[in-house]
C-alpha cells in the first residue's frame, strides 16, 4: 500500500488529503467512519488530529510534551479533557469530571475524541493505522523554526513552501486548491474558503505519514502510538 492519509476537522467535515509517491488529492467526510470506509482498505497509515488513546486524569504527557517542543507556539496544542469528562452526558457534568476545568475549545472537540476512539473501539484492525498527529509539532519539525500563525498570509506561505521542500511536485496539487479556495468564496468538496489552513495542515499529516514509512518520532519519545496516548511527528531529516 503506497496510499498515506492525514485527517483534520474543519468545522463541519474532515479534510481528508491522501498522498502516495507519486501525486496528492484532497477530499471531505462528514465522519471518520467515511474516512476508514474510503480509505481503511488502502492506506498504509491514517494521521489524525484529534486526542487519540485517552486518560483518566488529565495532562497527558504528549500534550504537554508538544507544548515544550513548540515554545511560543505551544498554545495551538490544546489539554485534552480526561476520559470521564469526554464520555459525559453534558458540559456541566463535563467540567465537574475535569479537574483542569474544561475551555470552550476543548468541549467543542469532545465530539470529534469521542469520534475517533469510538472508531477505534469498533474496528479491531483501525488501532494498527490510525495514529494521532499534530500539524504544528510536524511543521516545526521539517521547518526547524517556529512558523508564524497559519492564519496570516505570511503563516499561509510558509507552510506551503514547507510542503513543497519537504514533499516535492507531488503536493502541488494541494496547494493549487488551497490558492483557488482562498481566492474565491464558492464551496469545493465542503471545504469552507475561511478553512484553507486546515488542508494545510492536512497535508502536513499526510506527508509526514509518506515521509516516516511508519518510523516515526514520537511524544513521549517511548510511546507505542498504536496503545499509548501519543503524537507521532516526522521520524526522518527534514529537507533544509
Amino acid at each position: 500500500m503506497d496510499s498515506h492519509v492525514g485527517v483534520d476537522w474543519a468545522s463541519g467535515s474532515w479534510v481528508v488529503v491522501e498522498a502516495t509517491t507519486e501525486t496528492t488529492s484532497v477530499g471531505a467526510e462528514p465522519s471518520l467512519l467515511n474516512v476508514w470506509h474510503e480509505y481503511g482498505d488502502q492506506a498504509s497509515e491514517i494521521l489524525v488530529d484529534i486526542p487519540v488513546h485517552l486518560e483518566s486524569e488529565e495532562n497527558r504527557e504528549c500534550d504537554q510534551k508538544a507544548k515544550d517542543l513548540l515554545g511560543s507556539r505551544g498554545s495551538t496544542v490544546f489539554w485534552t479533557p480526561n476520559r470521564d469528562a469526554v464520555t459525559a452526558r453534558d458540559y456541566d457534568e463535563a467540567v465537574t469530571k475535569n479537574s483542569r476545568g474544561l475551555g470552550s475549545h476543548s468541549w467543542g472537540l469532545i465530539p470529534r475524541i469521542r469520534e475517533v476512539n469510538a472508531l477505534l473501539d469498533e474496528v479491531e484492525t483501525a488501532g494498527e493505522t490510525v495514529y494521532e498527529s499534530h500539524p504544528e509539532v510536524c511543521f516545526k519539525a521539517y521547518n526547524g523554526d517556529d512558523l508564524p500563525s497559519k492564519k496570516s498570509d505570511a503563516g499561509f506561505e510558509a507552510r506551503k513552501e514547507c510542503l513543497i521542500k519537504n514533499g516535492g511536485e507531488s503536493f502541488k496539487p494541494v496547494l493549487d486548491l488551497a490558492d483557488e479556495r482562498r481566492a474565491n468564496s464558492q464551496w469545493h468538496h465542503r471545504i469552507q474558503s475561511g478553512r484553507v489552513d486546515d488542508v494545510l495542515d492536512a497535508a502536513i499529516l499526510a506527508l509526514t505519514a509518506r515521509e516516516s514509512s511508519g518510523d516515526y518520532s514520537t511524544l513521549p519519545d517511548d510511546a507505542d502510538p498504536a496503545c499509548d496516548p501519543s503524537i507521532v511527528y516526522p521520524g526522518a531529516e527534514p529537507v533544509t
